[in-house]
């Protein structure tokens, strides 16, 4: 199981909640805008941990992309 992690720049609000919730997944760069820290994630954990920081995002700036038997993205 890999999913690419991904955060729309454009979207990306500076709240910073994803890196204060998961800094080995997100930082935010010089502009304050997030990104993530690797964008290859195979361990489950982790990928529950993006999705968990997906579904709170205020800026709806990450996705967690790839698909499984539940469909794409999910």
């Amino acid at each position: 199981m890999s999913r690419t992690l991904h955060v729309d720049g454009r979207a990306c609000i500076a709240s910073g909640l994803c890196a204060a919730m998961h800094p080995d997944l997100f930082r935010l760069n010089g502009a304050g805008v997030a990104e993530p820290v690797r964008r290859e994630l195979t361990d489950a954990d982790d990928i529950t941990s993006a999705k968990d920081v997906a579904d709170c995002c205020p800026g709806a700036a990450v996705s967690v992309l790839g698909a499984e038997a539940g469909g794409p993205g999910a």
